[in-house]
């Protein structure tokens, strides 16, 4: 059997949703992808609940599957709904809150090295 060129880590938007529904008053995570280049993470966070500010060591894309939430990122105010997507470099403080029931999928590109670069 060759070498496997891909992954599906869902066929379609209910398959994401069910992997972690929303319990009330928390935040939940499960990573369900880690694979070369990147990781793939569900979160899902009650109405009112908030991931304190924090960093990730490697670029990440914050998609809104479904429901509001509002980030804080660099010291700006961003409100993003359903559908909804944020680059976020690597190492930028950032906190997320959610406005209503939300639904994420966090995609984590591979870590950024912190050494000086060898050519230069």
């Amino acid at each position: 059997m060759p070498d496997a060129t891909h992954t599906v880590i869902a066929a379609d938007l209910a398959a994401l949703l069910d992997v972690l529904p929303i319990e009330p008053g928390a935040v939940r995570s499960t990573r369900i992808h880690k694979g070369p280049g990147a990781s793939v993470v569900r979160l899902s966070m009650d109405a009112g609940t908030v991931m304190k500010e924090h960093i990730a060591q490697s670029p990440l894309l914050v998609t809104v599957l479904d429901g509001d939430v509002a980030l804080e990122v660099g010291g700006e105010h961003i409100e993003l709904r359903s559908g909804g997507v944020i680059h976020i470099d690597a190492r930028v403080p950032h906190a997320v809150e959610a406005i209503a029931p939300s639904h994420l999928l966090l995609t984590l590109g591979e870590r950024t090295s912190t050494a000086p670069d060898a050519a230069g």
